[in-house]
């Protein structure tokens, strides 16, 4: 299985590829290790996160990006999560999460947060990443092999 090691090369390896060498701007980097509480990594942005096991296996790579308006603008990784993946536990009340029912092997996650003029490479990161780890969770339809 994947593991979080492989997912950031991989990232590496596409920004390498993909990220625009004539900016100022790093590229985007990963934020593993959230506690369960609070925001979500990225929670102001769209991009692109993964779902980890309890032994850092990568389980699932999505996409969470927003094109809408409003107050919550560019929130596509927190709104994705929030409605597909946790939930909010409570024994403890708002701002402290569990995974929902179908995601109860996540132990971690994490999300790669894109500024809003570059997030559609998120859509492109998301497929790299598919191809390249082949996640266990991930439909079959996108897996394969990229050169």
């Amino acid at each position: 299985m994947p593991n979080k090691e492989e997912l950031i090369k991989y990232t590496a390896e596409f920004f390498e590829r993909h990220w625009p060498r004539d900016l100022e701007l790093s590229p985007p980097v990963w934020d593993i290790g959230w506690s369960w509480s609070g925001s979500v990594p990225h929670h102001d942005k769209g991009g692109v996160y993964a779902l980890f096991s309890a032994n850092g296996d990568v389980l699932y790579v999505g996409l969470g990006i927003s094109s809408g308006g409003g107050p919550y603008d560019q929130h596509g990784i927190s709104r994705r999560l929030i409605a597909h993946v946790i939930a909010t536990d409570k024994s403890k009340g708002r701002g402290h999460y569990v995974p929902q029912d179908k995601w109860q092997d996540v132990k971690d996650l994490g999300a790669v947060g894109f500024p809003a003029e570059y997030s559609y490479l998120a859509a492109a990161l998301e497929d790299f990443l598919i191809r390249k780890l082949a996640p266990s969770r991930n439909a079959v339809k996108k897996r394969g092999v990229v050169a």
